[in-house]
């Protein structure tokens, strides 16, 4: 007991070591600072969003300040129907990091539970989950998650679950790789030997190990699932028009973008600044996560 307990503070140090070397490489680098400093602030905004705007006064429609510019009034101007668009805007961060967040859970899930079976089972059920997943990969991602959004119809729902099926599959790969090369490692070998449950030896031993460059990619797919979420509400196969969804609110913009072209641009900026700043945490994770690039 005395021996089991001193070997589990010597791994909570080793630990908590391992933190702070990754702090202090993060911290290194003020790009990733800034890009943590953006997603920090984005996910606040998302969070007391609608505690600082009432949703029911800022998407009130009103007809004597269409196509306001800014001032200190309307510090970002008003759109068509006269919706104050900084308001817009804070609300509209809820909806974005939802959708993208909720896609990339989803699609990571997935993609682990099948490239994990995949990559640790092997034979006949590994070739007809690849076959499956080159199915979804063969398509262009744009392409098939506008076809599944015009069959089922634009909702936040449906717009979730076409970016899911478009982005799992890649995941799925990227963890078969993993798998069929860490099971082949001699922990694992000895693991084996030794008698060691299947199930643990992928939960206790196989998926830690698998799982840091799925975090990096994960990361680095937040801001493309939301330009592509974007780009779909952009289209008109999105959720409502009237919802305060950034793609939507440029979709709208866009029809008056020589009269009044700060109702593209703020929306436009806002989604740029979201996909950077976790494009940055992203670059940082890998920085910290592969130890070639420690040294």
């Amino acid at each position: 007991m005395v021996q089991r307990a001193q070997s589990r503070r010597i791994e909570l140090e080793l630990r908590l070591k391992d933190i702070k070397y990754a702090i202090w490489l993060l911290s290194r680098n003020k790009l990733i600072v800034l890009g943590f400093a953006i997603a920090i602030f984005y996910i606040v905004l998302a969070i007391i969003g609608p505690f600082v705007v009432d949703p029911k006064i800022a998407q009130r429609v009103d007809y004597l300040n269409q196509h306001k510019p800014p001032s200190w009034e309307h510090i970002f101007g008003t759109d068509d129907i006269g919706r104050d668009l900084l308001s817009m805007i804070i609300l509209g961060a809820r909806y974005d990091l939802w959708i993208a967040g909720v896609v990339v859970f989803l699609a990571l899930s997935i993609g682990i539970v099948v490239g994990g079976i995949s990559g640790y089972i092997g034979g006949r059920l590994d070739e007809l989950f690849m076959r499956i997943t080159d199915i979804f990969l063969a398509f262009p991602g744009l392409i098939l998650a506008m076809a599944i959004t015009e069959v089922l119809g634009r909702s936040f729902t449906n717009l979730m679950l076409a970016l899911v099926i478009v982005w799992w599959s890649g995941y799925a790969r990227i963890m078969r790789g993993q798998f069929l090369a860490e099971k082949e490692k001699p922990y694992v070998q000895a693991a084996k030997v030794l008698g060691i449950p299947a199930w643990r030896i992928v939960f206790r031993h196989i998926l830690p190990n698998s799982i840091y460059p799925l975090l990096v990619v994960a990361t680095l797919d937040v801001g493309g699932v939301m330009l592509t979420a974007a780009g779909l509400s952009f289209i008109g196969l999105g959720p409502s028009p009237f919802e305060p969804e950034w793609g939507q609110l440029a979709a709208r913009g866009s029809n008056y973008i020589f009269q009044a072209p700060w109702e593209v641009l703020f929306p436009g900026l806002a989604i740029l600044f979201a996909s950077l700043g976790f494009n940055l945490v992203g670059d940082g994770l890998r920085d910290v996560l592969d130890p070639r690039l420690r040294r």
